[in-house]
């Protein structure tokens, strides 16, 4: 791929973005690509170059993206978006379950004749129930895969969803909100290390926060819903509890067409699947220099692990990993210090 331009030639010896003017009369490298070819007879001046060599740039960079673009299959691959707002419902459940209890309790108290002791359960046993499935999501990530977690949190969610709807006293109430915090442990675990796997690097930050913004995201809609449906005394907290089996539906039936993560299918042997999964994401983008650096990283994994050390420890004794330990659980500490979770969770007391 070439073109003429003036007295010099803009070379790309890769697409990371490294661009730089060959001198008139330079040999060019064996197997460099060329993207810009000079005129054969340059002007001796250096003056008269400098305009050369700036026009010679500009228009390099412009085929460089265009390079890009053609090579990575875009800047924005829809598949990429669409696989990461899928597996954000997770988070959207997690906000939506946790914030719609507190407009729900006005009319379950009434409903079941809840007393404060009551009250309180159904609210933290969905905490509780999240916590020890957080917990437990790790080992079943390790065993199971990321798709097949986030299709079982899908599934407790919609269980959840029916239970906590069809609910005729307190006892089946306070089952289904378990069954839903034990979907809210799963997917906090699973969610974002499955986005985070399947993106590339470039858009690894972007497409996480996906699913912190669906997080809050569910917190607003489960207000709002709280808002339409608190004029129904009777039956208006069945809506409120029901309506999360939608999102969680759609994510079900979505994941039933999405991949695995290429990177556990390489950690469990399965190279092939996981090549071609990694080329299905990234469309017409080469994969052989990611798909090198994630078996090499997992390689050296490995070997660190036989030699006995834990991975806490070693993110504790490296300095660039302990720091950003500290400042990631410090943030996470002091929003829960904050008390922002019984605002959300308890602020029918206030009413």
């Amino acid at each position: 791929m070439s073109r003429k331009v003036s007295d010099a030639e803009c070379s790309l010896r890769d697409l990371s973005g490294e661009r730089w003017i060959r001198p008139e009369g330079q040999r060019q490298a064996p197997g460099e690509r060329t993207l810009i070819r000079a005129h054969g007879g340059g002007g001796n001046s250096n003056n008269n170059n400098r305009p050369s060599a700036a026009m010679a740039t500009a228009a390099g960079g412009e085929l460089e993206r265009a390079a890009r673009r053609q090579f990575q299959g875009g800047d924005n691959p829809r598949f990429i978006y669409l696989l990461a707002t899928f597996a954000a419902l997770g988070g959207f459940l997690f906000g939506y379950d946790t914030g719609v209890v507190s407009g729900a309790l006005l009319l379950l108290k009434k409903e079941f004749a809840l007393n404060e002791l009551w009250q309180e359960l159904v609210v933290s046993a969905t905490v509780g129930a999240a916590a020890v499935s957080a917990l437990a999501g790790g080992l079943l990530n390790g065993c199971w895969g990321r798709r097949p977690c986030i299709l079982l949190a899908s599934f407790l969610f919609t269980a959840g969803a029916a239970v906590m709807t069809a609910s005729g006293d307190r006892y089946t109430l306070l089952t289904g909100r378990i069954v839903v915090g034990l979907g809210i442990g799963l997917a906090s675990m699973t969610v974002t290390v499955y986005i985070a796997e399947a993106a590339p690097s470039h858009l690894r930050g972007r497409l996480v926060t996906i699913n912190t913004l669906f997080i809050t995201g569910g917190q607003f809609v489960a207000s709002v819903v709280d808002g339409a449906f608190s004029y129904l005394e009777r039956n208006g907290w069945r809506y409120m509890l029901g309506l999360s089996a939608i999102p969680a539906i759609i994510q079900f039936v979505g994941f039933l067409f999405l991949p695995e993560s290429p990177r556990w299918l390489m950690q469990k042997g399965k190279t092939q699947k996981a090549r071609r999964v990694l080329s299905q994401i990234r469309g017409t983008q080469n994969i052989d220099d990611e798909y090198e650096f994630i078996k090499n990283n997992i390689e050296e994994e490995e070997r660190e692990a036989a030699g006995g050390d834990t991975v806490l420890w070693k993110m504790i004794t490296y300095p660039p990993t302990r720091r950003a330990l500290i400042v990631g659980c410090g943030l996470q500490l002091i929003q829960q210090l904050s008390g922002i979770n019984t605002v959300m969770s308890l602020n029918y007391f206030y009413l």
